[in-house]
């Protein structure tokens, strides 16, 4: 009686202890990856104008689930930041163009650009039919800078796939992660804002200027102004923009 008192302790023992270590396991493997996915604040400013064709796009992480976090971070310095260029995946390209060019689109949201202007536009280049190169100056509360929306054609809708030359706070962006869900909010905004950016890529945009910013909250932005065509056609207009996942991107551009 004894002895099988002691076989059944044994083996009451080594299973507690399995059990605790499997816990123990998955918890400090749960805490690593909350550390691993946590945004990380910063900007680069790398060379892109290369970097135009959306299928060589550079991706902020191909893998889904609760892997990319982890992948994509490793062996990043803490408190760095710099988009994973290990990740080539087209899965997450609107993603990846709305990341690389993100100072831009956040100096937008905030109200320190004031008006864009048009200066010429190369619309559909010869052996290059599905590009159309906007070149543009925008003024801002510091001064000037000249830039070029290099916008991409392909699936029947017009995209800016890149914002190139722009210096100093204006150029770079982030590497935030973000879930695979907003590659599809994304593309369904390029959808809705398919008027506007077709004339844009066609270089029938002379100007546009903002006007005023309302806050409409932490994470929302419209901007009033005016829209300028070639033709001198003038338009009330409203820009509006929205912050997810710390990434600022345009939601919809309405003529009034």
């Amino acid at each position: 009686m004894r002895k099988a008192f002691v076989i059944t302790l044994v083996i009451l023992l080594c299973a507690g202890g399995i059990s605790l270590a499997a816990w123990r396991i998955a918890d400090n493997g749960d805490d690593g990856q909350e550390r691993a996915t946590g945004e990380e604040d910063g900007t680069f400013q790398s060379d892109l104008e290369s970097t135009t064709a959306p299928d060589g796009a550079i991706s902020g992480g191909e893998e889904s689930g609760d892997d990319v976090g982890v992948s994509s971070l490793e062996g990043t310095a803490e408190g760095q930041s710099g988009e994973d260029l290990s990740y080539t995946s087209p899965d997450q390209r609107y993603v990846s163009e709305i990341q690389r060019h993100q100072n831009f689109f956040k100096a937008l949201a905030e109200g320190e650009i004031s008006r864009l202007d048009v200066t010429s536009t190369d619309y559909q280049p010869v052996g290059d039919p599905n590009t159309s190169y906007v070149y543009f100056t925008v003024a801002t509360d510091s001064g000037s800078s000249d830039g070029t929306f290099v916008m991409k054609y392909e699936g029947g809708l017009w995209r800016i796939a890149a914002v190139n030359q722009l210096q100093g706070d204006l150029g770079g962006g982030t590497n935030y992660m973000v879930p695979d869900s907003f590659e599809d909010d994304l593309a369904r905004e390029i959808r809705q804002l398919q008027e506007f950016l077709t004339k844009v890529a066609e270089g029938r945009l002379a100007y546009m200027t903002v006007n005023t910013v309302n806050r409409v909250g932490e994470c929302e932005v419209v901007l009033s102004g005016v829209v300028v065509s070639k033709g001198g056609r003038t338009e009330p207009a409203e820009m509006r923009l929205r912050k997810d996942y710390g990434l600022w991107h345009i939601t919809d551009i309405q003529c009034l």
